[in-house]
């Protein structure tokens, strides 16, 4: 006995049956009625009964008519008209580039904009409150910047922005990855998750063999990574000669942990030692490097990273900051990745002290407080070189600073930690320690400097104030130091004061760099004028230093890893604040300097001193750019500016000869027809210049 059909009912429609739009008395279509899904049986609507929807529902078995018990199916919508995937995406391609071009209205709405930003500077609105962002990009590319990226510089630099509007790359940083690879996009691997295409046997084969794997991870252990802090050494060894007994039932996490710690030993074997991986069977050096990287973040995705644990956060965050350090013309990814680290680490509870968690082990607290502090680390200064909000922004957290003891120090099992070290004593842990103690500060700054309103100056004065009382606890012994004063110390040491010293440096130019271009300076500012350029000299002396000791024979040749680990950002930050005040109107000028001399006040550097500065700088980025290509894009813009320079000099000297010389030079060039020339002691040539 077959249901009656559905068109049987008043109200329905058969299923996939469309009525065409009727037209009411205006001649305006009438909506189409939507087909009513029909739940109850057949039998059960003729008898208008109540159906539990089963099958065959209650009714039916009641009435013994469970043969009969049948359901209309489910309208179907009608099929839409085949279309290639081609043409589709040809569509959306079509509809996002019409966004981005802006064509026809879009003109009309940026003229409205501007005449909003107009009205709102002649109503009086500080010029802060606009120009500290800026919005970069050709008709294809809009990228926002906030000011602590170096390019928001630009609104106060006019006669560099063509410099940046003519460039193809957009913000002309970001070129892509810095070397071509076979080898698919592992970050796109974790930013797209899904299951894994590598299979364990194929993360197995990427490894070399185990006399290899033992050097490079001795080479990891032997850098003095920022990362290091965060694999306890004694606890992974131990896994590790575990892991060569029975390789194939090691966990994916662990496995990935250990295809990054190798992939970072290559790293930092190309500096120190090339010939050591010159003997791994394979292709190029980067090439191994990438395989083997690529290979971990199969393993992380394989491992659902997205459920995190310890051992799994140590992978992922070695990951990013592999990223942070070898792929700085893509800092987008990273600052994705590094935004996911403390969202990951936020459902751990990362964020809070162990000392307020239950079940927390002494050891386990002190590996929690590692990890946090490097990812919100790296999550700032990644946010910083992208002139974007931190996510740590607002975020309460309370975790304390991690102890001044060694790896040698704790162990799993332990029932307390040991009493932590002096800070006069130097360990394994003293530069972790420091860096995110002023980079808890720094990261107020920069919140301050991306803000959108203008803050009061007692504001900056007080991060002023904690910044400088912070930098005076530092150590003797961790800050920089002269070449030949350093001679004796472990090149780690070195490279470590320099990370800090940049650090601090950085900050009080990003925290006063607003006023070094007041139109009328401030007598209150002087303060933030002359901090800002002393932090800009000492960046730059740091970037000759650190170059020169990298430099064959240098004691950081090793380590040369740490001048492509520091951000090109941050020297272009300074050379622009140093070129922004030799522009400046009201920067002393050769005799002002020569005043204060005689009096024996403290003088800024003269101009020629800043030129020299930007020389120096210019001709380390052209060294710089013979080993890696995203070096050429700085090399551009100091070169940019030596030359607009140049001309303003050729411009100055012109303007400088009396109007009558050039008169007369005019004059020898093309005298005119019938025209005596009038000599050089000729009184008429002054008085009639003087007249026009």
């Amino acid at each position: 006995m077959s249901s009656p059909p559905p068109s049987s009912e008043p109200g329905t429609e058969s299923p996939g049956q469309r009525h065409p739009p009727t037209a009411d008395a205006a001649g305006a279509p009438k909506p189409t009625k939507r087909n009513r899904v029909l739940l109850s049986c057949a039998a059960c609507r003729v008898s208008k009964l109540k159906c539990d929807r089963t099958q065959p529902c209650s009714q039916c078995l009641k009435k013994g008519r469970a043969s009969s018990c049948a359901y209309a199916p489910k309208p179907a919508r009608p099929a839409a008209p085949p279309r290639s995937m081609t043409a589709r995406l040809k569509r959306l391609e079509a509809m996002v580039r019409g966004m981005m071009d802006g064509d026809g209205d879009g003109d009309g709405e940026r003229e409205q904009q501007q005449q909003l930003l107009s009205e709102g500077a002649a109503a009086g609105s500080p010029r802060e409150e606009t120009h500290a962002r800026v919005v970069l990009g050709g008709r294809a590319t809009m990228t926002y910047v906030g000011a602590t990226h170096f390019m928001a510089m630009l609104d106060d630099i006019e006669d560099l922005k063509s410099f940046f509007e003519d460039d193809d790359d957009g913000d002309g940083m970001e070129d892509g990855p810095a070397d071509s690879s076979p080898v698919p996009s592992d970050t796109d691997m974790l930013l797209l998750l899904g299951s894994s295409p590598m299979s364990k046997r194929e993360m197995l084969s990427v490894l070399p063999p185990r006399p290899d794997v033992d050097r490079l991870i001795r080479r990891y252990f032997g850098a003095s990574s920022p990362t290091q802090i965060v694999v306890h050494q004694p606890t992974f060894m131990r896994q590790y000669n575990d892991f060569w007994q029975d390789p194939w039932h090691v966990p994916m996490e662990w496995l990935a942990l250990l295809l990054m710690i190798v992939s970072q030993g290559i790293v930092f074997a190309i500096y120190a030692a090339p010939d050591e991986i010159e003997c791994i069977h394979g292709t190029s050096q980067p090439d191994k490097y990438r395989r083997l990287r690529a290979a971990a973040g199969w393993a992380l995705v394989a491992s659902k990273y997205t459920s995190p644990s310890h051992t799994k956060m140590q992978a992922y965050l070695l990951y990013v900051a592999t990223e942070f350090m070898t792929n700085r013309t893509s800092s987008a990814n990273c600052y994705v990745l590094s935004s996911v680290a403390i969202r990951l680490m936020l459902q751990m509870g990362l964020h809070r002290d162990p000392s307020k968690l239950p079940n927390i082990s002494p050891f386990d607290g002190e590996m929690r407080r590692r990890l946090w502090h490097l990812a919100a680390q790296i999550e700032l200064l990644t946010s910083f070189h992208m002139g974007l909000p931190s996510m740590l922004n607002g975020l309460e957290a309370d975790v304390n600073p991690v102890s001044n003891l060694g790896d040698e120090d704790i162990y799993p099992g332990m029932s307390a930690l040991p009493p932590s070290k002096p800070d006069s004593e130097q360990t394994q842990m003293t530069y972790a320690r420091w860096k995110s103690q002023i980079c808890a500060i720094f990261g107020q700054i920069a919140a301050q400097t991306n803000s959108i309103t203008v803050p009061a100056y007692s504001e900056v004065m007080r991060l002023d104030a904690l910044l400088e009382a912070k930098w005076k606890q530092v150590p003797a012994f961790m800050k920089v130091k002269s070449m030949e004063e350093s001679m004796s110390d472990p090149p780690a040491i070195i490279h470590q004061r320099f990370g800090l010293a940049s650090l601090y440096q950085k900050s009080r130019c990003i925290l006063h760099r607003r006023y070094i271009t007041e139109a009328i300076p401030k007598k209150e500012h002087a303060y933030s004028r002359r901090v800002c350029l002393e932090g800009a000299e000492e960046m730059l002396r740091y970037q000759d230093a650190i170059h020169l000791a990298t430099l064959p024979g240098g004691v950081l040749r090793q380590h040369g890893w740490f001048l492509a680990a520091l951000a090109t950002y941050d020297f272009l930050i300074a050379a622009m604040i140093v070129y922004v005040l030799y522009q400046s109107e009201t920067y002393p000028d050769a005799e002002t300097l020569g005043e204060r001399k005689e009096t024996g006040a403290t003088s800024p550097p003269s101009k020629e001193d800043l030129v020299e500065m930007l020389r120096r700088s210019h001709r380390i980025w052209l060294i710089v750019t013979l080993d890696n290509s995203a070096a050429k894009k700085a090399a551009d813009i100091l070169e940019t500016m030596l030359t607009k320079i140049e001309q303003s000099k050729k411009a100055g000297e012109e303007d400088s000869i009396p109007t009558w010389q050039k008169q007369m030079a005019i004059s020898n060039a093309e005298p005119l027809s019938g025209s005596p020339l009038i000599g050089e002691s000729c009184p008429l040539v002054v008085c009639c210049c003087e007249v026009v």
